[in-house]
């Protein structure tokens, strides 16, 4: 899942210190003078959080703060310890000390997302369908949404926030419900204003995203698709289009998770196959978005073309920084919270 960070916070610049450098460094060329940089397709890993906490799944950034949604997704039908949202720094020194607690035995939460015009987060439960609100400036949860179906009907998986029309999209998906819905409700009172369904008995909505345009974009995990709306048909009911659906975004079995979380960076839509360990970039503005597809080559500790322990939720914090959340449900097992420093490329 993906969630921007807020509008006065650090990750509405326009990049890190290290990747201004690079970037000067690019455009000081006289040859590239008229040239773009975007970023490109490989990319350094930092590890911000190794542990600590079990099957995170999103993250979101607020006061320059990772908040990290501890999903213990692997105890559901278990005893599972209490819920919690956890702050991690980004300058990679670990979990900070404030904490949010989430209600009830059974939240098992999956999706966060930040109002950056309020600073309000959103979390969401997997399993019971509630969503819950933490006032900006504040540590604790209070409820926004009442558990299905009082505004969803399945359970709350990712979640984003559209300013613009008053809205917080939830994906309305459950494993053991069939059928899969985006639902926009409202920022004030939680009531439903719009649904977009999956044309699919067996869709699974996982994570939405909007571009600078306002253009919706969300993906599919069951068999790997994303889907867009128009910014003109946000308010539409069931105007999903198929945007793309291409091997590296699929599950490597029936069954299993493909596309995840999704993210825009420089102008990339990059998105995460949880079950593949990669992450997957695309030019949604080509004519041909399949033909755009590329692995991102993931370096770390000089290791290339590493692969990550199950990538679930992405955040933008920078034009060529993306926070990806590893929730340890595949590939080596790995909870960890991570930073990608997207190298950049020149298109003349």
């Amino acid at each position: 899942m993906t969630h921007r960070a807020s509008n006065r916070s650090f990750s509405r610049s326009l990049t890190a210190f290290v990747g201004l450098l690079s970037f000067a460094g690019l455009m000081a060329a006289p040859a590239l003078s008229q040239a773009q940089v975007v970023a490109g397709d490989s990319a350094s890993v930092q590890v911000l959080l190794n542990g600590g906490v079990l099957n995170p799944t999103t993250v979101a950034v607020r006061d320059d703060v990772a908040f990290l949604v501890e999903g213990q997704l692997s105890l559901i039908g278990q005893v599972a310890n209490p819920f919690q949202v956890v702050t991690v720094a980004l300058d990679g020194t670990g979990l900070l000390a404030d904490t949010v607690q989430l209600p009830g035995a059974e939240f098992f939460p999956e999706g966060i997302a930040l109002d950056a015009d309020t600073d309000d987060l959103f979390v969401g439960s997997l399993v019971t369908g509630s969503v819950v609100k933490i006032p900006a400036g504040t540590f604790t949860a209070e409820e926004f949404a009442a558990p299905a179906p009082a505004a969803l009907t399945r359970g709350a998986v990712g979640a984003e926030v559209n300013e613009v029309n008053n809205l917080v999209f939830v994906c309305d998906s459950n494993p053991n419900v069939a059928g899969a819905t985006l639902t926009g409700l409202n920022l004030d009172d939680a009531t439903v204003v719009v649904t977009h369904q999956f044309p699919g008995a067996n869709d699974v909505c996982n994570d939405v995203t909007f571009d600078a345009e306002g253009n919706l974009f969300v993906t599919e995990s069951a068999t790997g698709q994303i889907f867009t709306v128009d910014a003109a048909n946000v308010l539409t009911p069931n105007s999903l289009q198929l945007l793309v659906a291409t091997p590296g975004l699929a599950p490597l079995a029936p069954g299993g998770v493909g596309a995840n979380g999704i993210a825009f960076a420089s102008g990339g839509l990059f998105v995460a196959n949880t079950e593949a360990g990669t992450i997957v970039r695309f030019d949604p503005a080509a004519p041909d978005v399949a033909a755009t597809e590329t692995i991102v080559n993931l370096n770390e500790n000089n290791v290339a073309n590493t692969l990550l322990s199950g990538p679930d939720g992405i955040t933008e914090i920078s034009e060529t920084e993306l926070l990806v959340v590893e929730n340890g449900l595949a590939g080596a097992l790995q909870n960890r919270l991570v930073k990608l420093t997207l190298d950049p490329i020149v298109q003349q």
